[in-house]
């Protein structure tokens, strides 16, 4: 059967999100977490507003974004840190409405900006795949606002590419869950024989879409180590950069033809 539609990752496989002064291995965004953090409780600190001091409100927030993160574990459940940073702000009292939320708000994602970097030939490869009639979506992990990312997606050309976006901050699943890759293939009305998924990580991405019943295409990124995933998992196709993927794509549907 032929190939309908393509869908992408987005970290690490059409932008990278990669943060060179982190030093901490197992929460590599920690260090711009804590600094958005930090910009956010200035901005509001301006207003007027007392907090405590920051060491009090970083173990507030580490504590709460822990939380979050087990309390998803149970059936892969998605989520924002926008939640863990209100719910540390209230544990002081701090209590914010919707309108006050969505003026501080952006100061924590500009450290977000600061890390963000394309993959070679996204958008030519994307603009090539549409040419040949794929219908073209994202699938994305994300613990930060999907505003944020279409904002990036429509800095680097990508944004009309993809007209399909589904981000897990939105989204009840996350990968590797089947039930996240099935939103996206019943909005763009194809069967899952009849798409690939394009991902960094062997076990989120290429196991899930292939669980799913898609095919799955590992890129292969530099900050995305593999010797920790599982080792039964085995792409359908392995490339180095996106460009690869069209000649990779039309030789495996000339296989299964």
């Amino acid at each position: 059967m032929m190939l309908k539609a393509i869908l992408f990752d987005l970290g690490g496989t059409l932008l990278h999100y990669h943060d060179p002064e982190s030093t901490d291995n197992a929460r590599p965004f920690r260090r711009v977490t804590l600094a958005g953090f930090d910009d956010l409780l200035d901005a509001l600190e301006v207003t007027g507003t007392a907090l405590p001091p920051r060491a009090e409100m970083h173990a507030r927030l580490d504590e709460q974004i822990r939380q979050s993160y087990l309390a998803g574990l149970d059936g892969l459940r998605g989520g924002s840190v926008e939640a863990p940073m209100r719910a540390a702000l209230a544990g002081v009292g701090v209590t914010l409405d919707e309108a006050t939320w969505a003026e501080v708000r952006r100061h924590f994602y500009r450290r977000i900006d600061e890390i963000v970097s394309p993959r070679v030939g996204m958008v030519e490869t994307l603009a090539a795949l549409r040419e040949r009639g794929y219908k073209l979506g994202l699938i994305s992990n994300t613990y930060w606002a999907a505003d944020l990312h279409d904002r990036h997606l429509e800095e680097h050309g990508l944004l009309d590419l993809l007209p399909l976006r589904v981000y897990s901050c939105d989204t009840p699943y996350r990968k590797p869950h089947p039930a996240i890759f099935r939103t996206a293939l019943d909005a763009l009305g194809v069967q899952p024989e009849e798409a690939a998924y394009v991902g960094d990580r062997l076990d989120v991405d290429v196991a899930g879409a292939q669980s799913a019943g898609m095919v799955g295409v590992l890129i292969r990124s530099p900050y995305q180590p593999q010797g920790s995933a599982p080792a039964d998992v085995t792409p359908d196709i392995i490339i180095d950069e996106l460009p690869d993927l069209p000649p990779a794509l039309a030789a495996l549907e000339k296989s299964r033809a």
